[in-house]
């Protein structure tokens, strides 16, 4: 009797012990809510592009509608929720879809360059077909639009994988992100396995081309040209590594959440390992100042916040949905970036330091910069992705 006293006892304690921890987290994440707002509304502020319209897009269905996202239990039906913010977005993202499949392309000039940009809008896109039964066709058509340019259109490198440029067959670590999710998304909803299976061949094929030995572990090379068969950008890019990580990200968890997971499982084990390999990699450059460089190796090493808080973003999720493979010290260092981050929000809302995505000339990624919609994306990931792991 006394023994099982006092097992009750030990019980009663940790269960404390974790409701304690649990209730000090939320109580910070409370306290950190300013921060997701301000980086919000600054992102749906600034004026975008097409990868940073569909980028935005992904942040906002994270924090405003968690339950479509597919970190979400039933992301590929609808619960009766009307997702505005996200279909918002989205709306535009079919407004300026141009004649060729692309999304958010019918902007200024017209003459965005990139194959897969576009498609980072087409998971919000989409989901309208089964929340906004009213335009289902409307929806279903733009998404149907988008993926056949991806799958029929779009140039293809000698290896079978899909161009991130439209005028040359080029690998970008972006791209990874870009196009790739939203296969594994149209998969998933119309239960197609062999969209499952492309998206993963695709993220396999980027990192067989892509990946380099840094000083710091395995790590994807930024942008390398088919073509020529030579390097364009063959730095370890802080951005680069977390598009990727962020991509392949999507696709596990998109595979793991339909009915064709354990037949896949092998497929989902390889993209969590390559995800390890890059959180590994770059958590082992992290800087004094808790933000990881935004080159480790072929350009500037300033620190940057926009590829930490994505990277922070990345580590949180898997440590939540992967645990036996991502154990504390991933979300330990989240939790340092994470802080560092918030903490450097100007009283604008914007993040900094951050690295200009958009100067000129070419490359582009060499100096820091003043606004940047995908940093801001990303910080919104990251609490998004902190709230969840903790339960909030």
């Amino acid at each position: 009797m006394r023994q099982t006293k006092l097992a009750v006892s030990a019980w009663s304690l940790l269960c404390l012990g974790a409701y304690a921890t649990h209730s000090s987290d939320a109580s910070l994440y409370q306290s950190k809510l300013w921060a997701a707002g301000n980086i919000r509304s600054v992102m749906l502020a600034s004026i975008r592009t097409s990868w940073e319209q569909g980028t935005a897009a992904g942040a906002i269905l994270e924090f405003d509608d968690p339950e479509y996202s597919v970190f979400g239990s039933f992301p590929f039906v609808s619960d009766g929720k009307f997702p505005l913010s996200t279909l918002q977005l989205a709306y535009s993202a079919v407004v300026r879809q141009s004649p060729d499949g692309r999304l958010s392309q019918e902007v200024g000039d017209a003459l965005d360059g990139a194959a897969l940009d576009g498609a980072s809008a087409g998971s919000a896109v989409l989901l309208g077909s089964f929340t906004d039964t009213s335009r289902h066709n409307f929806w279903l058509n733009a998404a149907n639009a988008q993926l056949n340019f991806l799958l029929n259109v779009a140039p293809r490198t000698s290896t079978g994988a899909i161009s991130h440029r439209i005028d040359s067959r080029q690998y970008w670590a972006d791209g990874v992100y870009m196009g790739f999710p939203f296969i594994a998304y149209f998969g998933a909803v119309t239960n197609n396995a062999t969209l499952l299976q492309i998206a993963y061949d695709q993220c396999r094929l980027y990192r067989d081309a892509l990946i380099l030995d840094g000083p710091t572990g395995k790590l994807w090379g930024h942008i390398y040209s088919d073509d020529n068969k030579t390097w364009i950008d063959e730095g370890i890019w802080g951005t680069g590594n977390a598009w990727a990580a962020l991509g392949m990200l999507r696709v596990a968890v998109t595979i793991h959440k339909t009915e064709h997971s354990s037949e896949m499982a092998s497929q989902i084990a390889n993209l969590t390992s390559w995800i390890k390999e890059i959180l590994d990699g770059e958590f082992a450059s992290l800087r004094s100042d808790n933000l990881v460089p935004n080159y480790i190796t072929g350009g500037p090493s300033f620190p940057d916040a926009a590829s930490s808080a994505a990277l922070a973003s990345v580590a949180y999720r898997v440590a939540h949905l992967f645990p036996r493979k991502f154990d504390t010290n991933y979300t330990h260092v989240a939790a340092k970036i994470r802080d560092a981050v918030v903490g450097n929000v100007t009283n604008l809302g914007t993040m900094q330091p951050i690295v200009d995505p958009l100067p000129d000339p070419f490359p582009y990624w060499n100096q820091t910069g003043l606004l940047s919609t995908e940093s801001q994306a990303f910080g919104l990931m990251m609490l998004s992705a902190w709230r969840d792991w903790i339960g909030a």
